[in-house]
């Protein structure tokens, strides 16, 4: 998420903003100005000292919970809230309200399990923690519609608070203020672990969000030391509601001057989708080994213009100081606006290394299809964008973020650095509401020895402008290509209506061609990933006019496989573009 200055110079002047601990946990959040710091989030950071990034992340060897001592046999409950007494919590005999859940102590191995085809009003919120190896179930029984949980006004409508070993399957979740669940960490130096969320339904949260405040999963940690590990999000739908995020986990602490970072480790969210919200669909932060895969996240954005969201911007599917995470096999799509900046569909945002974006699908977005950003002093090194399909983006008037790939590095009052992007092998259909370049890195500073690479690529466009970069960039074996507009390459500020002439007095670019790439149906933008679109047609000047853009290049591999799942060739023969 990119806060340009202008937005700084609204959100701090002088200040840094700092959201309290408690939009990490149930309660509603507060906001506060503390001096002497700059941030290029405004999210879940609780220190108020400047920041600096080490580069390398602290375990969490700290305190985990002490679980409720297990019975000596695994307990199961069975709640139906459309009995009409409240029983034992046996089948027979069932609960009949979550008042007796939030009584209860439940311990390792335990399952907590509701009738299908009723409703519960109130807040799922048990207490116990299970174990990595024999968590806590909650589950639904019976036959008919996933059992509902409504919330109603209540700030959640599933809590659980300073708990671990939790799996959580076949829910429809309903309501709540700020939250339909939110697991929140309540202790300083702990590691909490192993939460399971799978095949959940959840929808309806009533707050209007103002930015930062709200998810309809939201997962956060509220103290120094604090890390939530090894969660698996499975299958989860979120949706329609006026919260800010569908799924967020922001899974460890943010480094200050004063304290280290500690990241949250081994987390994933897979098989999901965010739809209908008013900020981000999916989120990580703060996390190490992250994974966002077969994901679908569309129509967010949708902030009301009152009261707005401030400067917290939109997005599809984003990584926020993450270490070693991917994002492969999602589609984004038709994610909106409200203000001049972001409302892209993947982003690889501040304080993110060896990040990996791949066999992505983003089209219709008002904004970018991939961004890569770094601020305030940070460096983000070694991070990949291949084997994705971009179509159709930045359909926002006079965006602030040009381009299907767009970087910056200098919307925070303290600029940060890139050191090694590589993209490669991506196929951009180009077709922007306002013409702008379709490559776009005039704005980021580079630092460091890592290499800058764009090669392999195809640019189908139909506007001029095709790139506009510097010499920072190495560029190669990509297809240029426009539909009836004489062709724009700008580099280092100067602007060549030839690829003869860019390749002569810029020296990027020689292998390169501006020609038809021969692209099967190469302005499709439909919902749904493309079968044949974009893929090569025979005679194409892409085949087999690729380069192994690794070579010469230590630890560098270019993969296994293509955006449809095609292996990669074994030797020479690499395709232009993303089908191979």
């Amino acid at each position: 998420m990119e806060i340009p200055d202008k937005r700084l110079a609204a959100a701090f002047g002088a200040a840094g903003m700092v959201i309290s601990d408690s939009i990490r946990g149930k309660r509603p959040p507060v906001v506060t100005l503390c001096p002497h710091i700059v941030l290029v989030f405004l999210v879940c950071l609780t220190a108020c000292s400047s920041v600096t990034y080490s580069g390398s992340s602290s375990s969490a060897t700290s305190a985990t919970p002490t679980p409720s001592t297990p019975s000596a046999v695994a307990a199961i409950t069975y709640v139906d809230c459309s009995a009409s007494t409240n029983g034992t919590g046996t089948q027979a005999s069932p609960w009949n309200t979550l008042a007796s859940v939030s009584t209860t102590t439940f311990n390792p191995g335990d399952q907590l399990l509701f009738k299908r085809g009723m409703t519960c009003s109130g807040v799922l919120d048990p207490l116990g923690s299970g174990t990595t190896t024999s968590p806590i179930v909650i589950d639904a029984y019976g036959t008919g519609p996933q059992p509902i949980i409504d919330g109603g006004t209540n700030t959640a409508a599933v809590q659980l608070s300073g708990q671990q070993g939790w799996e959580i399957d076949n829910l429809e979740v309903v309501g709540g203020d700020y939250y339909g669940i939110n697991i929140a960490g309540t202790a300083a130096n702990t590691a909490y672990t192993h939460f399971r969320l799978t095949n959940l339904n959840v929808h309806g949260a009533h707050h209007i969000t103002t930015g930062n405040d709200s998810g309809e999963v939201f997962i956060s940690i509220g103290n120094a030391g604090e890390t939530i590990n090894d969660i698996v999000i499975d299958g989860v739908t979120t949706h329609d509601s006026p919260v800010f995020y569908g799924i967020y986990v922001d899974a460890g602490v943010f480094p200050t001057s004063s304290s280290p970072e500690m990241l949250g480790n081994n987390i994933t969210v897979q098989n999901s989708s965010a739809y209908n919200l008013s900020g981000i669909g999916i989120t990580l932060f703060v996390v190490t080994n992250g994974l966002m895969r077969n994901n679908v996240a569309h129509n967010t954005g949708q902030c009301p213009l009152t009261p707005g969201c401030g400067s917290d911007t939109p997005g599809g599917l984003m990584d926020l100081y993450c270490e070693g995470c991917i994002i492969q096999n999602n589609e984004a799509y038709a994610i909106q606006d409200y203000s001049p900046w972001d409302g892209g569909d993947f982003d690889i945002d501040g304080w993110s290394n060896d990040n990996i974006v791949q066999y992505n699908y983003g089209h219709d977005a008002s904004g970018y299809c991939v961004s890569v950003f770094s601020a305030n002093g940070a460096t983000g090194s070694n991070n990949i964008v291949r084997y994705n399909v971009c179509s159709n983006n930045d359909q926002m008037a006079n965006i602030g973020d040009p381009g299907e790939i767009f970087m910056n590095t200098n919307f925070s009052a303290v600029s940060g650095t890139l050191d090694g992007v590589e993209i490669y092998n991506n196929t951009f259909y180009w077709n922007p509401t306002t013409p702008g370049p379709a490559f776009n890195t005039v704005d980021p500073n580079f630092s460091g020895a890592g290499p800058n690479i764009f090669e392999n690529n195809i640019i189908y466009s139909t506007v001029p402008n095709l790139i506009q970069t510097t010499s920072d960039f190495a560029l190669d074996n990509n297809i240029y290509y426009t539909t009836g507009a004489a062709p724009d390459w700008n580099f280092n500020g100067a602007d060549y209506t030839s690829l003869a002439s860019y390749q002569s007095a810029s020296g990027q670019d020689a292998k390169s061609l501006f020609t038809d790439p021969m692209l099967n149906n190469p302005t499709y933008d439909e919902v749904g990933r493309p079968v044949s679109a974009f893929t090569l047609l025979p005679g194409s000047p892409a085949i087999g006019a690729g380069a192994n853009v690794c070579a010469g290049i230590s630890g560098c591999s270019m993969g296994t496989q293509d955006f449809w799942g095609n292996p990669l060739p074994s030797g020479p023969g690499y395709n232009i573009g993303a089908w191979q």
